[in-house]
């Protein structure tokens, strides 16, 4: 299995909001998606600031993340986001 086939399960295995009664099904998963999306990009920020703590570079922080260092920059460094 791979990598985005594992997290795939996990984040359609995530029930928060679904079965509650006020919300349609497709609604109760998008407020699940958007627990989801509010949490991992709290942990990619503290990770990026881990990364840099290490000295990792931003060119290889954006390799991780699939995006240019000049991205990566722009959104967590030199106040862009950065905790």
């Amino acid at each position: 299995m791979s990598a985005n086939a594992a997290a795939f399960d996990h984040v359609v295995s995530f029930r928060w909001r679904q079965g509650d009664p006020s919300l349609a099904d497709a609604e109760a998963r998008l407020h699940d998606l958007g627990v989801l999306r509010s949490v991992l990009e709290e942990v990619v920020e503290m990770t990026v600031a881990d990364a840099r703590a290490d000295g990792v570079t931003w060119a290889r922080i954006g390799d991780a993340l699939g995006v240019t260092h000049q991205a990566v920059i722009k959104r967590y460094g030199k106040g862009g986001g950065a905790r």
